[in-house]
């Protein structure tokens, strides 16, 4: 029920066999590298692989060819497959042969050559998109552009836009101005048009005058691209042939790319990985101090993990020593976490809250019952619970070398449905009230009926009782472990004062409501009133100890007694577990009544019914899995963790294998 043991371990190497101690290290995947903080200028200096800026430099290449070629390569494996472990296994050696034999660097000088050219014509044919809308807007235009782009010798030329309403009094007023030494150009305007082209031509010495005058009508300058020099149709036929041109560039340079894609993709990913475990095992050696001749590596390995390292270096001899040591009260060890086989899947519930510190309680096999029977009594479906563990363990029948962390999550969800078809068979729901909605389901209604106890829908309030008194058992169970965790620490105090108070008051209360409800006899009365004065007694009296002053110390101890209200709330919070449980069957009988009604339809109503009643319940099941997972996993993190369990640990991460695209081979497990 707690983290498992861990060492301190401290490692001197020489350095004739620090690269194969390293990667013995990293192939027992049981040791974290940690870095040695210097105590004084004679404990070493820190060391550099000679080797670690090229990986990192290979590394870096890598990935850009990856970014870059991936979304044109055509993968046989698909992203999800990969994620769940369908992936090629590689030796170190074999990255090794294939680093040899591929030269990344010209791989991916030619490559980011494609890309810049790629990038060009993109941005040229973004540039004749733009200036095609131009030219369109402007087809009437009768100039050459030239006229605007750089003028004659005297003339000089500008287009922009102005307000359509403005347009006539500036064109009367600029002829006016102009007399024989300009013209003006005014683009024909629709009925909606809020703004109309124009264009006017002076002479140089009017230039002053036209601009002062085009600003007090409101003018737009439109900076027309330097290259236009002809009139809207002749440049209109350059830009096509332009872009025809361009396009069918592009479409060479995305063919070479695709090659190249093709035939460097699968190698570069395995480099990609090979330098990755390079550079992890490189960066570890960074961590530790060396000598002239020794390097010291500290880190943590599991007792349970011991024989293994030591198996491992053995090979070394001398070369190599190895000094184990017990934490002490300032360090901060990982949590390396392990379970029995049966509550594993729920370890990913812990790992989401925040792995226990080392040394506290590993909350997993604590929760995993009571998580177990909550999922079950949200989601409270048998035949839901019934298509879960088909398609969960399709999954893992389907891939079989995923991670431990995806098996474990979809484990967790197999037997989260083996609860639902439990809970579902003895409140008789099976697709919300299928069974009973169709006649032809009829011969299976005696199944049903025999194996139903319970039915929430006709007895909420029985349903309502049996989810608060779980929700009781656990906010007590959990008031226990608190009172076990700090009694093992010799925290005697905070044992009997403060959760042992708790529990004693909440128990009396308990009894007291009981008795009042009529539940328990009128002698558990007396026990009832001791247990709750006792129990209040002890709070008021230790839970303001730390105050200053008595009045102080008073005051704090009843103040602490408004907590009951917490822990009213709590319990209260357990109602969720009828609401959800309400709600599926709800949609369920909802759907179904649905479908009935389509199946009147005459002719295509069974082809209706049958797509809502499908359709209908797969959603249900999407939402309301959703919602028991989410609601049940609340129960846990706020109700019942806060009782005794505040996470924060750091988890055991050991020097190993760490790809994304293939697996490397570890001759240890061979």
């Amino acid at each position: 029920m707690a983290v498992t043991r861990i060492k301190k371990a401290e490692l001197y190497v020489h350095k004739a066999d620090l690269d194969n101690v390293l990667r013995a290290l990293q192939k027992t995947g049981s040791y974290e590298v940690v870095p040695v903080v210097s105590e004084s200028a004679s404990e070493g200096t820190a060391l550099i692989h000679p080797d670690l800026s090229r990986v990192e430099g290979l590394l870096a290449e890598a990935r850009f060819l990856l970014r870059f070629l991936e979304p044109h390569f055509k993968d046989s494996v698909s992203p999800l497959a990969r994620a769940l472990g369908e992936r090629e296994s590689i030796s170190l050696e074999d990255g090794t042969a294939l680093e040899a034999k591929t030269d990344v660097i010209d791989l991916s000088s030619s490559v980011r050559a494609l890309e810049r050219r790629l990038m060009e014509i993109r941005s040229e044919l973004t540039q004749i998109a733009s200036t095609e809308n131009l030219l369109s807007a402007l087809s009437d235009f009768p100039y050459p552009f030239e006229l605007v782009t750089s003028g004659t010798e005297r003339v000089r030329g500008v287009l922009g836009t102005m307000p359509a309403s403005k347009i006539p009094v500036w064109k009367g007023e600029a002829e006016a101005l102009l007399s024989s030494l300009g013209e003006v150009y005014t683009s024909s305007l629709g009925e909606k048009e809020q703004e109309g082209w124009i264009a006017v031509f002076f002479d140089e010495s009017l230039t002053v005058q036209m601009m002062e005058h085009l600003a007090r009508f409101s003018f737009s300058r439109v900076d027309v691209p330097a290259f236009l020099k002809n009139t809207v149709e002749e440049e209109q036929n350059v830009l096509s042939e332009r872009k025809s041109y361009l396009s069918a560039e592009e479409k060479r340079v995305l063919l070479e790319i695709a090659d190249a894609a093709e035939k460097s993709v699968s190698s570069v990913r395995t480099l990609s990985d090979y330098w990755t475990v390079l550079r992890d095992r490189y960066q570890a050696l960074s961590s530790g101090y060396s000598t002239e001749q020794v390097v010291m590596l500290r880190g943590w390995v599991p007792e349970s993990a011991v024989s293994r390292l030591t198996k491992a270096i053995a090979p070394f001899g001398m070369s190599v020593e190895l000094f184990l040591f017990a934490p002490r009260p300032e360090d901060a060890p990982p949590s390396h976490i392990v379970n029995s086989s049966w509550c594993l899947p729920f370890e990913n519930l812990t790992r989401l809250y925040g792995a226990p510190k080392y040394g506290e309680i590993d909350p997993t096999p604590l929760l995993a019952p009571f998580f177990f029977i909550f999922f079950g009594m949200c989601l409270g479906d048998a035949g839901y619970g019934a298509i879960m563990i088909g398609f969960f363990m399709w999954f893992l029948r389907k891939f079989k070398k995923m991670p431990e962390s995806f098996k474990g999550f979809f484990k967790l969800f197999v037997l989260s449905g083996i609860s639902t078809i439990v809970v579902g068979a003895l409140t008789g729901s099976w697709f919300g009230d299928l069974v009973d909605a169709f006649s032809l389901l009829a011969f299976l209604r005696p199944v049903k009926n025999f194996l139903l106890i319970l039915n929430p829908m006709e007895n909420p309030m029985i349903f309502l009782a049996l989810s608060l008194a779980l929700g009781v058992i656990q906010l007590f169970f959990g008031l226990f472990i608190a009172f076990y965790d700090a009694f093992r620490k010799g925290n005697y105090m905070g044992a009997f004062a403060d959760t042992g108070g708790w529990i004693v008051f909440l128990t009396g209360l308990l009894l007291w409501g009981g008795v009042a409800g009529g539940m328990l006899s009128a002698h558990a009365a007396f026990l009832a009133k001791t247990l709750s004065f006792l129990g209040a007694a002890i709070l008021v009296t230790t839970q303001g100890r730390e105050k200053e002053g008595i009045l102080g110390k008073a005051i704090s101890g009843l103040l602490s007694l408004y907590s009951v209200t917490s822990y009213l709330g709590d319990v209260l919070s357990y109602s969720r577990l009828l609401a959800l449980g309400l709600a599926t069957s709800a949609v369920g009988v909802i759907i179904n009544m649905l479908a009935g009604l389509a199946g009147d339809v005459p002719y295509v109503g069974w082809i209706i019914a049958l797509l809502l009643l499908i359709g209908g319940h797969i959603f249900s099941i999407a939402v309301n899995v959703l919602g028991a997972f989410v609601h049940s996993l609340r129960l846990q993190y706020v109700e019942f963790f806060s009782k005794f369990y505040t996470g924060g640990g750091t988890v055991f991460s050991p020097l190993t294998y760490k790809t994304a695209f293939v697996a490397i081979k570890n001759d240890l497990d061979e």
